[in-house]
């Protein structure tokens, strides 16, 4: 492991223990559950930081790959195929109790239209940087989940 791929995992799992304190401000009895949207190699980094924390636990996928993707890591951490979704059917994670963020690991170009979506499911944003392609996009996450009353968080390298 390199100091790059050190210092990423470290903060994502740094990140992961800390959310659930920051976005509910108190004290919870299960782990924030969180849907990892895209199934990439960041999302692969964070889904693993996830695994080894009391606070934070991976309860949906989504993914345009649901057979593949989506089976291989339902089976790593022991998700349910019904918490499967495909990118077609994230609106559906409004429904999902166990779903309380959601871990937005998509291209940047799509940061804000799942952040969005997100935040009028009534789910806090926990998305990989860069924010936006845009400040007009930016402000659009920021004014989204201000309206909703959800957190938005930016995952970036924190000192440790």
């Amino acid at each position: 492991m390199d100091r790059r791929q050190f210092t990423k995992t470290s903060a994502l799992a740094l990140a992961a223990t800390r959310l659930p304190s920051v976005a509910q401000g108190q004290t919870r009895e299960r782990p924030m559950g969180f849907a990892a949207v895209g199934l990439g190699s960041i999302s692969d980094i964070f889904m693993r930081a996830c695994a080894t924390s009391p606070s934070a636990k991976i309860t949906a996928l989504v993914t345009g790959h649901p057979a593949e993707k989506g089976s291989k890591y339902a089976a790593m951490y022991g998700i349910p195929k019904s918490s499967i979704y495909t990118y077609e059917q994230y609106d559906r994670l409004a429904g999902n109790k166990e779903v309380d963020a959601v871990y937005i690991g998509l291209p940047n170009s799509m940061h804000c239209e799942y952040t969005v979506r997100a935040a009028r499911m009534g789910k806090h944003v926990l998305c990989e940087k860069p924010m936006a392609i845009s400040s007009t996009e930016a402000h659009a996450m920021i004014q989204e989940c201000h309206a909703a009353n959800v957190k938005l968080m930016i995952a970036y390298r924190l000192p440790l």
